[in-house]
């Protein structure tokens, strides 16, 4: 049987997303795209058993891609939170008068 190649491709951006996640922020923008290719390249082998494999590489790229997906959800939101946070306490005038 014939590797899908989704299968490969979904494994490899939730890894680099995943891992780069720790190192540099912006590898963690692939892991949406590994959920997207996981889940296709799943059900694809599925609807032909015989003529793919792989169906693990797609699974390890979708688990990879959802949860580099949360810490980026978690990210966006600290990230607003906290420029919301500052443009408050930059607005912030204190109350005394001159």
């Amino acid at each position: 049987m014939t590797r899908h190649p989704l299968a490969k491709r979904s494994m490899t951006l939730g890894l680099i997303g995943l891992v780069g996640l720790f190192c540099l922020v912006v590898p963690v923008l692939l892991c949406p795209f590994a959920w997207y290719y996981g889940a296709v390249a799943r059900r694809e082998i599925d609807r032909a058993p015989g003529r793919w494999d792989g169906r693990n590489d797609a699974t390890t790229g979708m688990v990879c891609g959802i949860v580099g997906s949360a810490l980026l959800g978690v990210i966006v939101i600290v990230g607003a939170f906290a420029l919301g946070s500052m443009a408050l306490l930059l607005g912030f005038e204190g109350g005394y008068s001159k």
